[in-house]
C-alpha cells in the first residue's frame, strides 16, 4: 500500500512538470522572461494585478533593468485600458511608451533587451511587441532553441 502511494504521488508530481512545462513552452515570452541572453516584459489588457507584481519583483530581482515611471489604468471590467512605462536598462538603453488598449485589443505592449550582441539584432527594443521590428519571433527561436537543446 505505501508502495502504491508513492508511485501515485510521483505520477501526480510528474504530470504537475508536464503541465508547466507545455504551459512555458506555449507561452515563452509573455508576460515576462528574463534569461542571460534576454529581459522581455509584455503587458495586454488583460494582464492581471498579480502578473504586474510578479513582473515589477522578478525585474529587481533578476535583471539591473528598473521602471523609472510605470502606470496602468484599468476600466470596469477590470481590463487595462491604458499602460505607460518608462524602462532604463541602467547600460545606456532606455525608453518610454503610452498605449491606450481598445476593446478586443490582444496586443502585447513591453520591451525587449536583448544582450547577445549578435550583429544585425535590435539591442532594445519598446513599443509593440506583435510588430515585427520588435524582433520578438527571433527571441522566441532562440528561447526554444535553447530550452530544446537543454531537455536532450
Amino acid at each position: 500500500m505505501k508502495q502504491l502511494s508513492i508511485f501515485v504521488l510521483g505520477v501526480l508530481f510528474s504530470l504537475f512538470v508536464y503541465a508547466q512545462d507545455s504551459n512555458e513552452a506555449d507561452n515563452v515570452c509573455y508576460p515576462y522572461i528574463f534569461t542571460k541572453d534576454y529581459a522581455v516584459v509584455g503587458i495586454n489588457a488583460k494582464t492581471t494585478d498579480k502578473e504586474l507584481l510578479n513582473i515589477r519583483r522578478d525585474i529587481l530581482k533578476y535583471t539591473s533593468i528598473r521602471f523609472t515611471n510605470f502606470d496602468v489604468i484599468r476600466g470596469k471590467n477590470g481590463d487595462i485600458y491604458f499602460l505607460s512605462m518608462e524602462v532604463d536598462c541602467r547600460d545606456g538603453y532606455k525608453g518610454a511608451i503610452s498605449h491606450a488598449f481598445e476593446p478586443g485589443d490582444t496586443t502585447y505592449y513591453g520591451f525587449i533587451r536583448d544582450f547577445t550582441k549578435e550583429p544585425n539584432k535590435i539591442a532594445f527594443y519598446i513599443g509593440n511587441l506583435s510588430d515585427e521590428k520588435s524582433c520578438i519571433d527571433h527571441v522566441n527561436a532562440s528561447i526554444k532553441e535553447k530550452q530544446s537543446k537543454e531537455n536532450q
